[in-house]
């Protein structure tokens, strides 16, 4: 009911503009092509143009990839498509629909149920179970049997499934780590820190040893992302669902999780309180922008951030580590996977296929350090981070095996870092709303606990009913 609901709302936005691009510029993609007798044909939208003798049988075809504007014209798309044309044949042309709005439906879901043919898109898993759910996502497992392209042996288990059949691939993988400022441990006389038995005991006594009020040096920054609401329950893990569905949110594990992490800024004061973060004193970006703080704990961007000295100039060098985890607890660190898959929709499956193919197996190569989610040998792994990451970081003295213990350990666990399953995207929001009120100190831990699980219980119901 609702999903209709949020369709009529968004129907408006189902004439989404299209920008096309090819890869020598602005434009349309020019699919004229010459005939043996010297005449020339011209292959119109997504109508098939292969060729069966050539190692590029979807040499001219045109699908259509479905991006933000400031996405589609990001260096990192750019060269994407520029490399897909140069592996496949294939030109692409973007649909362009504008970010969601909080609260709004995806636009490109709402483009896709009105039926707009569009070939790609990208997303996280727990993007793509609404996609899935709405109905317009096309299973890629015949797709693959039919090219012999065996997904399992690339990418693990890390495709998306439903309900056992596989609707998209992985291209890479947003690993957490910790940052930290070396300047700010060599102006305390602090010990670098090393990545053995890295708790989140040891974060703690070491930001502890880094904070200076006077010099307004923070020790830790994590900004308020839901996922640092429960992160410490995840890598304990505690699921957020019980055996029969039901929210888990009653786990102590939660309520925990939500305590420590509040208490950082509230309590200890080792880094900005919940208040000054939601006041946008202190947003997300500081560690970048600051040179004010010890250590900073997020995702794998941001890694690519510190590498780009000209939007983020700084004086000092960069240390990271893996991912601090509880004591006593396995050594984890939170993820995020992007992936793409091929809409119903699609005009030319087979073209897509083969275009999501060069996406998920060579985006990584682009040189964005980004970290593939395609299955590297030990030997790839190093060779990788020796040709592509390193030389992003010359000035940083960091090594090889600084980011094969971050990024490339395959004896860690890697945990998601959002809640999947029903109702997930509403839990989330729920834990966001509520967890602030007790961060701000407008409501008991108890309190906050327990209108946690009553709402998510709620949520589940409803989304169980549809």
């Amino acid at each position: 009911m609702k999903l209709r609901k949020a369709l009529k709302r968004g129907v408006a936005f189902s004439l989404a503009a299209m920008m096309v691009l090819s890869t020598a510029g602005c434009g349309k993609a020019n699919n004229t092509k010459e005939t043996p007798d010297g005449k020339t044909t011209e292959s119109k939208g997504n109508e098939s143009a292969q060729k069966p003798d050539s190692d590029k049988p979807f040499d001219g075809v045109t699908v259509k990839w479905a991006l933000t504007d400031n996405a589609a014209t990001g260096s990192e798309t750019k060269e994407m498509v520029e490399l897909i044309k140069e592996k496949t044949g294939i030109n692409v042309e973007f649909f362009i629909t504008p970010t969601a709005k909080a609260g709004e439906m995806d636009k490109v879901l709402v483009s896709l149920m009105a039926g707009e043919e569009i070939d790609i898109i990208g997303r996280t898993p727990l993007q793509l179970e609404e996609f899935y759910k709405a109905a317009v996502l096309e299973p890629l497992d015949e797709l693959a049997k039919t090219d012999n392209y065996d997904m399992t042996a690339l990418y693990g288990n890390q495709t998306v499934k439903f309900e056992d059949q596989t609707y998209a691939m992985p291209a890479e993988k947003d690993i957490w780590l910790t940052y930290y400022n070396k300047k700010i441990f060599d102006d305390a006389n602090v010990p670098y820190p090393t990545a053995e038995g890295w708790t989140w005991e040891k974060y703690v006594e070491t930001a502890q040893k880094l904070n200076n009020p006077e010099k307004d040096i923070w020790g830790s920054f994590m900004s308020d992302d839901v996922a640092t609401n429960y992160m410490q329950a995840t890598q304990k893990g505690v699921s957020a669902y019980k055996a029969d569905g039901t929210a888990n949110f009653d786990d102590p594990a939660f309520a925990d999780s939500t305590k420590w992490f509040f208490g950082l800024g509230n309590d200890l004061k080792i880094q900005p309180s919940c208040i000054d973060l939601a006041s946008g004193t202190y947003p997300y970006n500081s560690f970048m922008v600051n040179g004010n703080i010890g250590m900073y704990v997020y995702g794998g961007w941001v890694a690519s951030a510190l590498s780009d000295k000209t939007k983020y100039p700084r004086d000092w060098e960069l240390g990271i580590l893996p991912m601090p985890y509880p004591e006593g607890s396995e050594p984890s660190s939170l993820t995020i996977t992007s992936c793409y898959a091929i809409p119903k929709t699609s005009g030319n499956k087979d073209a897509a296929f083969e275009a999501i193919k060069t996406i998920c197996e060579n985006k990584y190569t682009l040189g964005y350090g980004r970290v593939p989610a395609k299955i590297l040998t030990e030997s790839e792994a190093r060779t990788y981070i020796e040709n592509s990451l390193l030389p992003k970081f010359k000035d940083d003295n960091l090594t090889v095996e600084d980011f094969m213990t971050g990024w490339f350990d395959n004896s860690r666990l890697y945990l998601s870092e959002k809640i999947m399953g029903t109702a997930d995207t509403t839990i989330g929001q729920i834990y966001t709303e509520e967890g602030q009120l007790y961060g701000q100190g407008q409501k008991s831990l108890e309190d906050t606990m327990k209108s946690i699980q009553d709402r998510a219980n709620e949520a589940i119901k409803e989304a169980n009913e549809q």
